[in-house]
């Protein structure tokens, strides 16, 4: 017999794979994973994205009202994100029940068990088995978010905003690197950043850095999903498609990404020092609203001045406010504070809470760049 070729010797992605499983295990010293409520703001559509693995009591009402049956019965549900077509089922004549259509469960099919003359003969799980589902055994932790260790004081920093009145006094469960789950209180949370801070007790595990910026593009990072904790090696190029937390490798984060927005590593330090000093953030109110402008934005060719730059319209300004009195118009383009360039809203609040006092704005009106001051007068 012709003897077996050797295995072939990779040593550079070998080299690879052992730096990217030694920062993952680094990374995964500083998450832990949360079971937050569900914030006011926030719809059942956008919810069931963090719950997909629990279903509702309002869910399965109706299902066993479309369905005849109670959950548990023999039956097996199929669920699929975005189909209305039937599933066939896996016994000998089709299904009895239409597909069930739940706002943010996808489409959920009833698939009936095989009828059997013998209840307790053995099913093959493939060709028709019985499949049951054990009420029993539903674990009552259902983690929804990732958090970040941030201090041996037992902070954690969730990247989502969950208002005070939707937790009040009760604990927040939160699982550990070691898998215990354990009770968080709330210690405060900004819906301009998207950020919510809990505090246990007796943590475990290693204290996350929070000073990275955003990355260029071209960049390696590791990215973390928030929802599940899973990861992933891969190049920067905007986020535009992104949920999650972004590592360096370093081990250090260096933000948050959502679609196209991102707030640094360094501003979220920001976020959370003023939350855990007065559990709230305190900042100045420009006034003005503003809207993002994407990089596919038409106006960055109506004005090559513009180009590749960082900008946010503005929209309106609130008379009589500080943005009023600086001279700022609706239509400018405000492309940095403080020297820094703004791209969307969670960077430009995490600036303007780090400022005070007067601050200098790079205004593009029209094809002249203007600089104008502001006074930025935090909040007490």
């Amino acid at each position: 017999m012709p003897s077996e070729s050797p295995a072939p010797h990779r040593p550079m992605l070998e080299e690879l794979n052992r730096e990217t499983e030694a920062l993952y295990k680094e990374v995964g010293q500083s998450l832990v994973r949360v079971q937050l409520p569900k914030p006011q703001w926030m719809n059942d559509y956008a919810m069931a994205a963090m719950n997909r693995d629990r279903l509702d009591p309002e869910v399965r009402k109706r299902l066993e009202q479309a369905g005849g049956h109670a959950i548990g019965n023999g039956m097996t549900l199929v669920v699929r994100p975005a189909s209305t077509t039937t599933v066939p089922s896996a016994r000998d004549e089709p299904a009895s029940t239409q597909p069930v259509k739940v706002d943010g469960h996808g489409t959920i099919v009833f698939v009936p068990a095989q009828a059997s003359d013998n209840q307790n003969q053995p099913r093959d799980a493939v060709l028709g088995g019985r499949l049951q589902m054990d009420v029993n055994t539903i674990v009552p932790f259902t983690p929804n978010n990732v958090g970040l260790l941030l201090d041996d004081a037992g902070h954690v920093l969730v990247p989502l905003y969950v208002e005070r009145e939707t937790v009040g006094d009760k604990p927040v469960r939160i699982s550990m690197r070691d898998g215990k789950v354990v009770a968080a209180k709330f210690v405060g949370s900004d819906r301009q950043t998207n950020l919510t801070l809990l505090q246990i007790d007796k943590p475990t595990g290693k204290a996350v850095q929070l000073a990275g910026k955003k990355p260029v593009d071209g960049s390696l990072v590791l990215f973390i999903s928030t929802t599940d904790g899973s990861g992933r090696l891969g190049l920067w190029n905007g986020g535009q498609q992104d949920v999650g937390i972004i590592f360096s490798t370093d081990g250090g984060v260096a933000g948050i990404a959502r679609y196209g927005q991102f707030l640094s590593g360094t501003s979220c330090h920001l976020i959370a020092e003023q939350l855990i000093q007065y559990g709230a953030v305190r900042r100045a109110t420009l006034g003005v609203i503003v809207s993002e402008i994407r990089k596919d934005d038409p106006l960055r060719e109506q004005l090559p001045v513009l180009g590749s730059r960082t900008a946010m319209r503005i929209d309106e300004v609130i008379a009589h406010s500080t943005a009023d009195k600086a001279g700022l118009k609706p239509g400018d383009l405000l492309l940095a504070l403080a020297g820094e360039g703004v791209s969307d809203i969670p960077s430009l609040a995490a600036l303007i809470a780090s400022r005070s006092g007067p601050t200098e704005l790079q205004v593009l009106r029209g094809n002249e760049v203007l600089k104008l001051s502001v006074d930025l007068q935090q909040q007490k």
